[in-house]
């Protein structure tokens, strides 16, 4: 599959989910005029190429990316929780990391073998560490951002695309997708759990009256 591809199918799939009432169950809290400019950002900003000198090169989805991040920073409640935050997001920029660098000197190595394997482990560990859609968004992006800037550094020349380009493109709305979806599901089979766990004790208690 071509880069960018994928993340083009699930900018389709996902502008059709929220169009379709999926919203509170995806994107709880966040407003229709929030997801709407952000795609709007995101669509026109992907087509540019910023060239920074010495062969760098960004693509502008950084922006978007950029007042994201800040904006989820903005509405902390606490510098503390902002840090929190952060910390969490160098996290899992490291373990991204890792996982890319063990592909390169173990061909053989697990995460490496399956497409888009580190992506998705980042998002499994921000669907499990981070609940809210708006934190785990800005975490994803922040690590992805963080880790994908690193990998470039410390591999820089061996690849011809521009920072945040189309392959990492591709990872953030995998990423961003797939922990959506996991974190969205699990608070439904919770809830679920609850309920039936409830109902069954109201009964208990009724046959024992």
């Amino acid at each position: 599959m071509n880069a960018g591809f994928l993340s083009w199918i699930l900018i389709l799939v996902t502008f059709i989910l929220l169009a379709s009432g999926w919203k509170t169950f995806l994107l709880r809290g966040v407003s229709y005029q929030a997801i709407l400019t952000f795609f709007a950002a995101w669509c026109v900003a992907s087509r540019f190429d910023v060239s920074m000198g010495k062969g760098w090169a960004v693509n502008g989805v950084i922006v978007p990316l950029l007042i994201l991040i800040g904006a989820a920073l903005w509405r902390q409640r606490s510098f503390l929780g902002g840090l929190h935050g952060l910390s969490f997001g160098l996290f899992l920029a490291s373990v991204y990391y890792l996982l890319k660098h063990m592909g390169d000197i173990d061909p053989f190595f697990l995460p490496s073998r399956v497409t888009f394997g580190a992506a998705l482990i980042l998002a499994l560990l921000a669907a499990i560490l981070v609940r809210k859609p708006e934190d785990q968004i800005a975490c994803l992006s922040f690590a992805l951002l963080c880790g994908s800037a690193l990998y470039g550094y410390v591999h820089k020349g061996q690849s011809a695309m521009p920072f945040a380009g189309l392959p990492f493109q591709d990872e953030w709305w995998l990423a961003v997708g797939s922990a959506r979806l996991m974190s969205s599901a699990a608070e439904t089979v919770v809830g679920s759990v609850c309920e039936v766990s409830k109902s069954l004790a109201d009964r208990w208690r009724e046959t024992r009256k």
